[in-house]
């Protein structure tokens, strides 16, 4: 099992859904402390509030062998010795915070702390320490879900409607089905460039049909939100995830790959936004000239 970098709490919270697994050593049990023990706010969609809130965890207190003391760990490395650090016991282990609007509405998170045994091509076995988030309420598709309603004035309703699947797949732990649903989003909103933008004068429409997802991002680079043009390498991640990956791995990848998609769309928004106080302007303008003459 690879070593990968653990979240940060707020991360763990509110963006890696339920199941994905963390192998830790070493020093990086100071990352997993930060997350079990996490005693600071974040802002998160209350599904009661029906709006954006501050949450404020109530962390437990912390025993004092999970305080780190870095001073005497740099002492003991000067001296050529290597620090020891403190073991999580396996167990589940509950974050819970509070909404700052209304103290009942409440988030719970579990983890789980457990001791995996691995083994490595011809290596002896190993023993791992994992982490992974077991549950959450309200679920990851209930903070995420009704925040995507912003999206509605710049793209169509049964395309919103696949982006919600997908969120809600990916929080019931359906990797493969979340990336089949984030894939046709992407694509059409690739399509729907091309749609409006193949009118041009010295458009080659022969060339953009004979021409991979990649290439026809690369043609339509005038007309497309930077990020994406910026980062081509989305799609491929998308089409290997559901000929290859497997269910872990597309849901290790989903999180990023759907910010990516929403900040296509907040580009969108923004353009939209701009275009609409131009208008704005303009007809004020039109309306104060005409009452000078008047």
């Amino acid at each position: 099992m690879d070593i990968k970098k653990i979240p940060s709490a707020h991360d763990f919270l509110l963006r890696v859904p339920v199941y994905e697994v963390f192998a830790y050593s070493g020093e990086q049990i100071w990352e997993v402390i930060d997350v079990l023990y996490f005693g600071g706010t974040y802002d998160s969609f209350c599904p009661k509030c029906g709006k954006e809130s501050t949450f404020q965890v109530l962390a437990p207190e912390k025993p004092a062998i999970f305080k780190r003391n870095t001073a005497r760990e740099s002492l003991l490395r000067q001296h050529g010795a290597a620090p020891e650090f403190p073991q999580i016991e396996q167990n589940v282990y509950r974050v819970l915070a509070q909404c700052s609007r209304v103290k009942h509405h409440l988030q719970n998170y579990l983890f789980l702390i457990d001791y995996v045994i691995v083994t490595d091509n011809a290596q002896k076995p190993q023993l791992q320490t994992t982490i992974q988030k077991i549950g959450q309420h309200p679920s990851f598709g209930d903070l995420n879900i009704p925040k995507l309603k912003k999206y509605a004035p710049v793209i169509s309703k049964p395309l919103l409607g696949e982006l919600n699947r997908a969120v809600r797949l990916a929080s019931h732990d359906v990797g493969v089905g979340a990336y089949v649903y984030l894939r046709r989003v992407f694509e059409s909103l690739i399509e729907e460039t091309h749609e409006v933008n193949k009118s041009e004068l010295d458009w080659d429409e022969n060339t953009y049909q004979r021409s991979r997802m990649a290439e026809k991002i690369v043609l339509l680079k005038h007309h497309l939100p930077s990020f994406l043009v910026d980062h081509p390498e989305m799609y491929s991640l998308l089409s290997k995830g559901i000929h290859e990956l497997s269910e872990e791995d597309c849901l290790s990848h989903f999180e990023t790959l759907r910010i990516g998609i929403e900040l296509i769309l907040d580009e969108k928004l923004e353009r939209k936004e701009k275009e609409r106080k131009i208008r704005d302007a303009k007809a004020a303008l039109t309306k104060a000239v005409s009452s000078t003459k008047a």
